[in-house]
């Protein structure tokens, strides 16, 4: 479980921040629907295709870009950089070709970006901010997490230790601020006294943090946003995002049963499952379901009672939705149908919930 608690995994040097995770083929999101793709080729040609407008459009490893300002944190090739549906554009104020607008932002380190592309209709307005991390800052601020996490202790104080210890690598200060936003909403979403973010702003938490470190190609950038995936039930992000682990193993399987798929009854032992940089930040919550996910459904069938408990317990309506599936598994499973029933029906209006709670309805003996 996260570093913060008893039972902490002990964790001493920078190598085991990197030794679970291997950079992976990139995968190419749909910011308008649920697809994904293996090239970005791929993604504009499903995006001009299935959602078709006329606005100017600017792409980024695949990202397109919209109002907020993107941040791009290491370098870039020209091909990376892609202008759709563009006649003119501009690169801070001055007028240029839209085919040059790749290589200009090719060759910006640390600065800020204004973008303006014109066609037929209304222009659009890009903001980058290009902050290159130095390498070292890199690894300067991950040697300052492990200390951090050898502390044991999560909270404001400490935080601002490791704050403080950072700012020498100011290159990084996107990446360790990243990292303080998620740990910021744990405490928030933990209640912790000291936590001076109230509780319903740790989503917004969260999803800094995400978008601090999305363009990271790091260990701890990967696991954070998967964890965040995942808190917010984006299973098939967050098993993209994940290094191998049990989160992976997780995601993987909460996605499956919830496109239709069915509980893999082979198990992976706990030993495989371990990834000593994701428990370190996952939180006892969490953890407690990601090992109840992991069980074949015989043993789940016995942990009925203590899914119950918690899911009677003030939590968070994203981890109550992650248990009453778990809950429903399992009272399948032990045959208690009607308790697998009435969770159902009451997850079938969710549209994300609705075809596993119909198909779970459908395969539970009974009548409606």
């Amino acid at each position: 479980m996260g570093f913060w608690h008893t039972g902490y995994l002990e964790f001493h040097d920078e190598a085991d921040l990197s030794y679970t995770y291997q950079s992976q083929q990139p995968i190419y999101h749909c910011q308008h629907c649920d697809l994904h793709f293996d090239s970005m080729d791929d993604l504009r040609r499903h995006r001009f295709e299935s959602h078709p407008y006329l606005r100017p459009q600017l792409f980024v490893r695949g990202v397109e870009l919209g109002a907020t300002p993107f941040r791009v944190t290491r370098l870039a090739k020209p091909s990376e950089f892609v202008v759709e549906r563009c006649t003119n554009a501009s690169f801070n104020g001055k007028p240029t070709k839209p085919e040059e607008i790749p290589k200009l932002l090719s060759k910006v380190n640390n600065d800020r970006v204004t973008v303006k592309l014109t066609n037929d209709g209304p222009p659009a307005v890009f903001e980058l901010v290009f902050k290159i991390a130095e390498e070292q800052h890199i690894k300067g601020v991950e040697a300052s997490f492990v200390r951090f996490t050898n502390r044991k202790e999560l909270s404001v104080k400490a935080l601002e230790g490791f704050i403080k210890e950072c700012k020498a690598f100011n290159t990084a200060d996107t990446y360790y601020s990243g990292i303080c936003d998620y740990l910021y909403g744990v405490m928030s979403r933990e209640r912790r006294p000291d936590s001076r973010i109230p509780y319903a702003q740790y989503p917004e938490r969260f999803n800094q943090a995400a978008d601090a470190l999305m363009d990271y190609n790091r260990p701890l950038a990967h696991i954070v946003r998967s964890l965040v995936a995942f808190h917010f039930n984006h299973f098939e992000n967050a098993s993209i995002f994940s290094p191998s682990g049990r989160l992976h193993m997780a995601a993987i399987r909460f996605d499956t049963i919830l496109k239709g798929g069915q509980w893999d009854k082979k198990n992976t032992p706990a030993k495989k499952l371990s990834n000593v940089p994701e428990d370190l930040l996952t939180d006892h919550e969490t953890l407690r379901i990601l090992r109840w996910i992991e069980l074949p459904l015989s043993e789940l069938a016995t942990e009925a009672g203590n899914i119950s408990a918690l899911v009677k317990r003030d939590i968070t309506e994203f981890d109550r939705l992650k248990l009453n599936i778990l809950l429903t598994e399992a009272y399948t499973a032990n045959g208690n149908f009607l308790k697998a029933r009435n969770i159902a029906r009451e997850l079938i209006t969710n549209p994300k919930t609705s075809g596993w709670a119909e198909r779970s309805l459908i395969r539970l003996p009974g009548k409606e």
